[in-house]
């Protein structure tokens, strides 16, 4: 059943927002026939023919709408415009013939229709137009006789003319009105091009850098590279200390240390859950600044990115949404993909090194050995005497203890690029790269006199804390001694032999 109700709703669904070219020439159009409707009326009370001449005219009120019409319910409605235009050609040729080819309109008319289809379809729809205008004119004469009408009253000619002035004048403010659009769409697909541009290097900065610090670093340096007219800063707080900015970057702004402490709090008194870019009110920096939030796109961080521009509108802060999201994207990513990393080089029980990484280094070093300048390199293999003892006596949970208690006192002894891994269950290795037997021996000096002999206490599954004295058998090797392939064995038949040697000594004493 017919719905009455929706046929208004219908009515209007067919209508749509035409091209800009029907919108632009709508009140140009609408004047050039209004005027022409005028102009008939003059010459019709002027020569006395009534409505015979003004009737008709009454249709040139009418093509105006229709017109615009056309062009909204059509398909292409560029297209149906282009149409309109020659159509208007048309009409204004036999409404010259109409008027008698009144010398000062057909001139002005013609040389409005033929305007208007060379700016918007070049010289072919000009002719095309020119043909139309005398295929009109010519036509008509043709049926209903050929009349000229050269002038016909002083004031009529200022009519004509004024108006004229007035529609050419209408038409150079559209083509200025257009011009000014596709400026500013010219500017916009450049910005735009930028931001895409930013954006795919972004991703590439994201999957190059190794750490947090590079990737925020790199990050902000190819957005100044894209956009040098802003600056940038970029402030990762932790979410339950909001004080504590655990990462920044600065890239094109003039922020010394305690200009940054000063911005990190006043970020810190804002709340995260802002999904606007504010305006930030610091003095002391000397520059207008813009927060960008990363709400909801952190796990562990709150984050903001800043930008130094002179003012902020809806292209910017665009902008920086879509930066803002990338960056805690690429982010929160890298922070997953080194907790990964940490899981998979790390040992569960200790927080050093696995086997596994320890094998990967030991690969690159012997690598380094092969190719010049063939660098040296050295390991101390250690076993933690006594855990068997411990795990029968105490339990496996105090046996634990001891490894980690074992594995915090060994790291206290190695240098930031020393290689510490659990390489099984009670044994430990310590890679040397770049060194010679002397940093093995180094170590295990040290370990011989702040480790061993040291009680360390345990807590069994069930009893009281009991005391074990820490003992280790150590081998040391180096790539001075034997080939690159050859030297952990070494180190691991050494450290066998130290043990033997204490075993002995032990059972002796």
């Amino acid at each position: 059943m017919l719905d009455i109700r929706s046929l208004p709703t219908r009515a209007w669904s067919l209508l749509k927002a035409p091209h800009r070219l029907a919108l632009a020439t709508l009140v140009p159009r609408a004047f050039a026939f209004c005027h022409t409707f005028g102009l008939t009326v003059w010459i019709a009370l002027v020569e006395g023919s009534g409505w015979k001449l003004i009737g008709p005219g009454l249709l040139l009120l009418f093509w105006p709408a229709v017109a615009y019409l056309h062009a909204a319910r059509a398909q292409n409605s560029k297209h149906a415009e282009f149409k309109n235009l020659l159509f208007d050609s048309l009409l204004f040729g036999i409404w010259c013939s109409v008027l008698d080819f009144y010398v000062l309109a057909t001139l002005a008319i013609g040389l409005a229709c033929f305007m208007n289809n060379m700016v918007v379809g070049g010289p072919r729809r000009m002719a095309a137009s020119m043909a139309l205008f005398a295929g009109g004119a010519l036509g008509w004469s043709a049926l209903t006789g050929f009349g000229f009408r050269p002038y016909v009253s002083t004031g009529l000619d200022i009519y004509q003319g004024a108006g004229a002035v007035i529609y050419f004048l209408a038409i150079a403010q559209v083509m200025y009105g257009q011009n000014r659009k596709i400026g500013r769409s010219i500017v916009e697909i450049k910005f735009q091009n930028r931001v895409f541009h930013a954006l795919l290097q972004l991703g590439v900065v994201a999957n190059r850098a190794s750490n947090i610090h590079t990737l925020l670093d790199d990050s902000l340096e190819h957005l100044r590279a894209d956009f040098p007219e802003y600056g940038f800063a970029v402030f990762l707080q932790e979410r339950q200390r909001p004080e504590v900015t655990r990462y920044a970057a600065v890239a094109g702004l003039q922020l010394g240390p305690e200009d940054e402490r000063r911005l990190g709090s006043l970020l810190a008194t804002l709340h995260e859950r802002q999904e606007n870019t504010i305006k930030l009110r610091e003095t002391t920096i000397g520059e207008q600044l813009y927060a960008t939030p990363m709400a909801g796109r952190l796990s562990i961080y709150d984050g903001w990115l800043i930008v130094r521009a002179p003012k902020l509108d809806g292209a910017l802060e665009r902008m920086l949404t879509l930066f803002a999201d990338q960056l805690a994207a690429a982010t929160e990513n890298k922070l997953l993909h080194l907790e990964l990393k940490k899981t998979a080089e790390r040992d569960g029980l200790t927080g050093i090194y696995n086997r596994g990484f320890f094998e990967s280094a030991l690969q690159l070093s012997i690598q380094a050995k092969a190719q010049p300048p063939g660098l040296d390199f050295a390991v101390l293999m250690m076993d933690v005497d006594g855990l068997k003892k411990v795990n029968d006596q105490y339990g496996h949970v105090a046996g634990d203890q001891l490894i980690t208690a074992v594995a915090e006192r060994l790291k206290m002894q190695c240098r930031e690029d020393d290689v510490l891994a659990r390489y099984g269950g009670d044994e430990f290795v310590i890679l040397f790269p770049s060194a010679d037997l002397s940093a093995p021996n180094r170590v295990a000096a040290l370990i011989r006199a702040h480790l061993e002999g040291q009680r360390c206490i345990i807590t069994p599954t069930h009893g009281e804390s009991v005391e074990v004295e820490l003992r280790l058998s150590m081998g040391t090797a180096s790539s001075t001694e034997v080939p690159a392939q050859e030297v952990l064995t070494l180190a691991d038949n050494r450290m066998y032999d130290d043990k033997t040697q204490r075993r002995k000594a032990r059972a002796l004493g």
